[in-house]
């Protein structure tokens, strides 16, 4: 009975495991999806000035580092524990 049971923990935890990589794993991609965003936008403002791409430019770049601030906050809170 104890091995059936630690082994389905084992699966359990397994596919837990499995499902939050996979996550965090779209998060980054999603990242680095508006880091080239952010790096076209800014060479389209270099060949052509406009106030609207130089906003959108820097509306992408706001919205990279919020997400970034929020994958590390909740990183420290859920995983280590650790909230400061």
């Amino acid at each position: 009975m104890a091995v059936l049971v630690s082994t389905i923990i084992i699966y359990l935890l397994g596919w837990i495991a499995q499902a939050v990589l996979k996550w965090l794993a779209g998060v980054y991609t999603s990242m680095f999806y508006l880091a080239f965003a952010i790096e076209i936008a800014f060479r389209d403002i270099e060949t052509k000035f406009n106030i609207a791409g130089l906003y959108n430019a820097i509306y992408t770049v706001a919205i990279a580092v919020l997400i970034m601030f929020f994958v590390k906050k909740m990183i420290e809170t859920y995983m280590t524990w650790s909230n400061r």
